[in-house]
């Protein structure tokens, strides 16, 4: 790849991947009951608000969860491998890019969660406020997945070992389910 076209992928991947993130942050905001006031969540949410707005007049919600969050991180990352495979003289199926945006998709919500949980015990031994908006972001998104892991959990004299294992869990189940997703997904490319 020359350098004209080498910066023009750095380009693409990074404005895609970094718009694709707030996607997903603002379904998986939606998805936890987070708190759309706090002054961390309202540049995502100002930031996706346009292109969900215009989606949500075609797909509709199921059960409380916004689709077209979904279907526009799918759109983007459909586009974002189309422009790649432009630049790269490359041919990309439909089908591949779909099965592709589906399997970053999921291996980038782990990713959220995985990050939420180990940023929320790290500051809870330096900023164990919870009035402060990370503290409070962090809380909302983690909880959900925390929760059965204390109530699994016995409780061990005021240390909480639920980040341990939730990250484990979840790390093994990144594992489990991402890379054969990419694996079919390459099989379409």
């Amino acid at each position: 790849m020359n350098p004209v076209q080498d910066s023009f992928s750095f380009l693409i991947e990074t404005v895609f991947q970094l718009y694709m993130l707030l996607v997903l942050l603002r379904f998986i905001f939606q998805l936890t009951g987070a708190n759309f006031r706090n002054p961390i969540i309202m540049p995502v949410v100002k930031l996706t608000q346009i292109p969900l707005a215009w989606l949500r007049r075609f797909v509709p919600g199921l059960f409380g969860i916004d689709l077209s969050a979904i279907v526009l991180f799918i759109f983007l990352g459909m586009v974002k491998l189309f422009l790649l495979g432009v630049i790269g003289g490359e041919m990309v199926s439909a089908v591949g890019a779909v099965m592709w945006a589906i399997a970053k998709l999921v291996d980038m919500s782990f990713w959220i969660f995985i990050i939420a949980i180990f940023l929320q015990a790290i500051l809870s031994w330096f900023m164990p406020q919870h009035g402060h908006p990370v503290t409070a972001l962090l809380s909302d998104l983690t909880h959900p997945v925390l929760r059965p892991v204390r109530n699994l959990l016995p409780t061990m004299g005021g240390m909480d070992f639920s980040p341990i294992v939730a990250l484990i869990a979840l790390n093994f189940l990144q594992r489990l389910v991402v890379s054969p997703l990419y694996y079919a997904a390459a099989q379409f490319l």
